[in-house]
């Protein structure tokens, strides 16, 4: 991929559908979002961060199913129970 100039981007071609592309050509003669390119990278880093979130769920609820690791955190949160204690009582 022929990068720019900028060492945190890349060019990249993707096809779109036409419509979407008109909407956010629209949008980006409203002044709604700066530019199509700009629209375009919010909603890359929109669905990025909503799948994050959905593999971080989905790990969560595999490991409240892992008897060990429960096993592990319950023991942690004893550990540092009396920690919270203590530190709840200076306020």
């Amino acid at each position: 991929m022929p990068k720019t100039n900028n060492k945190d981007t890349v060019r990249y071609t993707a096809v779109l559908p036409v419509k979407q592309v008109n909407e956010l050509k629209k949008m980006a003669r409203e002044e709604r979002i700066p530019s199509v390119n700009k629209g375009i990278r919010l909603a890359i880093e929109d669905f990025v961060k909503a799948q994050k979130k959905l593999i971080y769920e989905q790990k969560m609820r595999e490991a409240a199913e892992d008897k060990d690791y429960m096993n592990r955190l319950a023991e942690t949160e004893a550990d540092f129970a009396l920690v919270d204690d203590e530190e709840m009582s200076s306020w």
